[in-house]
């Protein structure tokens, strides 16, 4: 019977890590995409924007985090604020791809998060 419990406990956390890896993948690829598309050009830059301090994305995915939901929502919001504010077309369409790659990593990290709850 203790074998049972280990290899059950065993797969759940080969799971949990498979999630958390996926998290974590899913925020390198938004701050690459952020990056290239001009609206971000360091790790801080994406911390302030999601109104953490500077050291806050390079933080989290040290500690095996990611950036949260709730960090997320904010960056969106914050980006959406500065395209109303931007003047330059280029610019404003890099923000608006910018703020569609936010909502898409959003959307699949809920995803993941419900996986996890199953």
């Amino acid at each position: 019977m203790r074998c049972v419990h280990i290899c059950l406990l065993n797969m759940h956390m080969k799971e949990h890590n498979a999630l958390t890896l996926a998290k974590l993948e899913l925020d390198r690829r938004l701050y690459s995409e952020l990056k290239q598309l001009g609206v971000i050009a360091t790790k801080a830059d994406i911390s302030r924007l999601c109104g953490k301090n500077d050291s806050y994305y390079a933080c989290m995915h040290n500690k095996g985090y990611g950036i949260q939901l709730g960090s997320l929502t904010f960056l969106a919001a914050r980006l959406n604020k500065l395209k109303l504010a931007e003047k330059d077309d280029t610019k404003i369409i890099n923000i608006t791809q910018g703020i569609q790659s936010i909502n898409k990593t959003i959307a699949e990290k809920i995803r993941l998060k419900e996986y996890e709850l199953m």
